[in-house]
C-alpha cells in the first residue's frame, strides 16, 4: 500500500505551517541547544527540514531526536525529516 501511496500520492494533507511551529518551538524550549535563533526549520508537503550550524554532533542529533519527538506528541503526521545541520569547528 505505502508503494501505492508514493507513487500515486498520499492522500494525507500535512500542514507545513503547523509542523514548522511546532518544530521551532520544540527546538527554542530545550535547554540543552545552545543557540536556536541560529537554525532553520521548513516544511514542504510534509518534508520537514532541519538546517543551520551547530556546535557537536550531540546537538546535531538532540535536535533532530526532539523535533520528531515534538512532531509525534502531537499528533502531526509529516512524510519525513530531513536533518541537514553542519557541525562547524569554533575558532579556538
Amino acid at each position: 500500500m505505502a508503494f501505492f501511496s508514493r507513487l500515486f500520492g498520499s492522500r494525507a494533507k500535512f500542514d507545513d505551517a503547523k509542523l514548522v511551529t511546532q518544530a521551532t518551538k520544540a527546538i527554542a524550549v530545550d535547554p540543552m541547544i545552545s543557540d536556536p535563533s541560529t537554525l532553520v526549520v521548513t516544511s514542504e508537503k510534509g518534508v520537514v527540514t532541519l538546517s543551520g550550524p551547530v556546535a557537536r554532533v550531540q546537538e546535531r542529533d538532540r535536535i533532530e531526536g526532539v523535533v520528531r519527538s515534538a512532531l509525534t506528541t502531537v499528533g502531526l503526521k509529516h512524510e519525513r525529516l530531513v536533518n541537514e545541520l553542519k557541525v562547524v569547528q569554533s575558532a579556538k
